[in-house]
């Protein structure tokens, strides 16, 4: 035979006797916190203008490499071939490594944190991602695989696409091994209760 279950009746709670002074409303405490903080920048903020900075350094520098480089060998080439590699130049010259940019050897947390916050940075259009291929890597230097430039303006960006990238501790070892990263280009940070210990 079936027996419903009898429910707890509730307990109406006893309204403590209010105090003279004035309780602050959350809303309040933000405002207050907005206020003192308002003039600095949040971590986040920090890190992304930062990686923002060393990107557009890192990008001019191997613009001025590759250009220098093509001067070098520019009596060696052909009218039509030092045209094309001009235009190459100005179109892929500006690109670096993405491991070396964005990985941290250090730290795996900061090191997501500045792939993170660089993913901003490709939405808003100051910066992209995207593959070298080997017959790039050999024209221009450097190694195949991710590379990430900054953009001046928007001209030349196209519609931001999105991708999900996984990315666990064994792999950001493997890479940082594999890409011979032994400091990355955006500079680790200390004080934080995450970053990596000392040797």
């Amino acid at each position: 035979m079936y027996v419903p279950k009898e429910r707890k009746k509730r307990e109406k709670r006893v309204v403590e006797e209010e105090s003279d002074e004035e309780e602050e409303q959350p809303e309040e405490l933000d405002q207050k916190k907005q206020k003192a903080d308002g003039d600095k920048l949040s971590a986040v903020e920090r890190n992304m203008a930062i990686v923002n900075k060393v990107l557009n350094q890192k990008s001019n520098e191997a613009y001025a490499q590759a250009y220098e480089a093509l001067k070098e060998e520019e009596d060696t080439l052909e009218p039509e071939e030092r045209k094309r590699k001009k235009k190459k130049i100005k179109a892929k010259g500006y690109e670096i490594d993405a491991v070396q940019h964005l990985f941290n050897p250090k730290s795996f947390t900061q090191t997501v944190e500045n792939i993170f916050h660089f993913s901003f940075l490709v939405k808003k259009g100051s910066a992209g991602i995207a593959v070298r291929s080997e017959k790039e890597a050999k024209e221009f230097g450097g190694v195949p695989g991710p590379v990430v430039r900054a953009y001046a303006s928007k001209e030349g960006v196209g519609v931001p696409r999105q991708a999900i990238v996984s990315l666990n501790m064994r792999d950001w070892r493997e890479m940082c091994k594999t890409f011979e990263v032994t400091e990355g280009d955006i500079p680790h940070r200390k004080g934080s209760k995450h970053a990596g210990k000392k040797k």
